[in-house]
């Protein structure tokens, strides 16, 4: 239950008793009235929804967002892995190197990336872009002082309502992250292949907000009703 619905049923519990005391028991008119408002100010707290826009609309909007994304790397024929970066400006942005060989190619400058769509790291060309979980995690309020689960479960389950549980496992600069059940679902091959499916871009999106550092996208595989993914954390100036 979120606050509203537990202030609710507080609220009804206490009031619905209480004012059948204070009338019936104790004959007092101010006892019973402010019982009978507890009544009427859980009903209301029950009536508010826990949000202005439901998780089924924020999923449809994230779903459109990543259409123009896949246009974008299938027109340039791009086949890297993403590396998302730390906010700037208060958003995650992510470069995809357009071939291959990035990791050979080396992991600096990261820290000088330039936000515009055709640009270059480390001598490696790619496409600078904002994958829709970037959105997602400033309009979450998401704190960068968050830990890494706690904040990959509050985007994903409790914002986002995108998978049914997460779970984040920290080895090094690597970051296994388990999605169970997830419920959004693209289809676009070559957002898949560079940046994700969509939960799994999302979580690299929280990742990058909440370590503070770039993070790259190793891949996924599913097993069933879960999905885990691969993340390598990169220290600005790493070679």
């Amino acid at each position: 239950m979120d606050a509203y619905t537990r202030a609710g049923v507080v609220l009804l519990v206490f009031g619905g008793p209480f004012a059948a005391f204070s009338y019936w028991v104790l004959n007092d008119v101010t006892f019973t009235s402010i019982g009978l408002a507890s009544l009427i100010l859980g009903a209301t707290a029950l009536l508010v929804p826990s949000r202005a826009v439901p998780g089924e609309s924020v999923r449809a909007l994230v779903e459109a967002a990543a259409v123009n994304v896949e246009a974008l790397l299938e027109e340039f024929d791009v086949t890297g892995r993403g590396v998302y970066l730390p906010p700037r400006d208060g958003r995650v942005y992510c470069f995809v190197p357009i071939g291959g060989g990035f990791l050979e190619a080396g992991l600096a400058g990261f820290d000088r990336v330039p936000l515009r769509v055709v640009t270059k790291v480390g001598g490696v060309d790619g496409l600078c872009v904002f994958p829709p979980g970037g959105e997602v995690v400033r309009l979450a309020g998401l704190g960068e002082e968050s830990g890494v689960e706690d904040a990959l479960v509050y985007v994903l389950v409790d914002y986002l309502e995108a998978v049914e549980s997460v779970r984040a496992v920290e080895t090094g600069d690597r970051v296994v992250v388990e999605l169970s059940r997830p419920r959004v679902d693209t289809g676009f091959d070559r957002f898949r292949m560079c940046l994700g499916s969509v939960p799994v871009s999302v979580a690299g999106c929280v990742l990058a907000w909440v370590l503070g550092e770039p993070v790259l996208f190793m891949g996924e595989a599913m097993d069933g009703g879960r999905v885990t993914a691969s993340f390598r954390v990169v220290t600005v100036g790493q070679e």
